[in-house]
């Protein structure tokens, strides 16, 4: 090797790295676009399906094994909406974590400001430790840490854990509100954000209704609001499509949020 070659392998090369809040809601906006989607084709179906019997066996197998399960219309509907959300849960739940892990990866990225890495490591090398110490955060502490370099700190900690409270219920307990999942007095409360369409009327909020009419011309206003679910143990949890549809629009009003309160950007080198 040359003195110029020696010369040039000890300069040390930058390389910058740019942040796109964009990024940041893709994965819950992504998540709560699926199951969305999956929830309403799915309850659907159900609604017009003959239930009754069981599915006819796929035409196309030489060979089919028979599953005997005696079930009534209602059973078989009721079994196949909890097998659905439960699965819909648990998917919008990583779509939730998975943007807030990206803003946590963003917000310390952006901190650390120009750092050294090995020249023989590559860029996924180099920015894991970041994504690591995310990943393995619970979600209250992930999103306090969060929350305390927005420019407005988001309230989702409550709908998060309803969300958690809701997949374990149908996941394990198939549906039935059990003992582990109520509080003291006996009772689930589960928090759901939902929008509350409404309008000013005598200085109240009028929350407006199908065939709703009004005597004078008026604003609709539009705001996210959280509403409480109670139910007792022992008792079933039902939760609609329309119920689900709410749910997943505020995780996509969540994952927008979040990318809107990031700190400002600027390339990291």
């Amino acid at each position: 090797m040359s003195e110029g070659d020696d010369e040039a392998a000890t300069v040390p090369r930058s390389l910058v790295v740019t942040l796109h809040p964009d990024a940041v809601q893709v994965p819950a906006h992504k998540a709560a676009a699926l199951c969305k989607e999956v929830v309403n084709l799915y309850f659907a179906a159900l609604s017009s399906a003959d239930l009754s019997q069981p599915p006819p066996e796929p035409q196309d197998t030489f060979f089919n094994l028979q599953i005997s399960q005696t079930l009534s219309a209602e059973e078989r509907r009721s079994q196949h909406e909890r097998w659905v959300l439960a699965k819909a849960f648990q998917d919008l739940m990583r779509g939730v974590r998975g943007s807030l892990e990206k803003a946590y990866f963003f917000i310390e990225l952006l901190s650390a400001g120009p750092f050294i890495a090995k020249s023989n490591s590559t860029l996924d090398q180099a920015l894991a430790p970041f994504r690591i110490k995310a990943q393995k955060m619970n979600f209250p502490d992930l999103m306090g840490h969060v929350n305390q370099r927005l420019e407005t700190p988001l309230v989702f900690a409550e709908a998060y854990s309803s969300m958690q409270a809701a997949r374990n219920c149908f996941e394990h307990r198939d549906g039935i509100v059990g003992s582990q999942d109520a509080n003291a007095d006996g009772l689930l409360k589960m928090y759901f954000p939902g929008l509350k369409f409404y309008v000013d009327q005598g200085g109240k909020e009028v929350e407006i209704y199908k065939n709703f009419r009004t005597e004078e011309e008026t604003v609709l206003k539009i705001k996210m609001e959280v509403r409480e679910r109670i139910f007792l143990v022992g008792e079933r949890l039902t939760i609609s499509a329309a119920d689900f549809n709410e749910i997943a629009f505020s995780c996509v009003q969540f994952g927008t949020a979040l990318a809107l309160q990031l700190p400002k950007t600027r390339s990291v080198a």
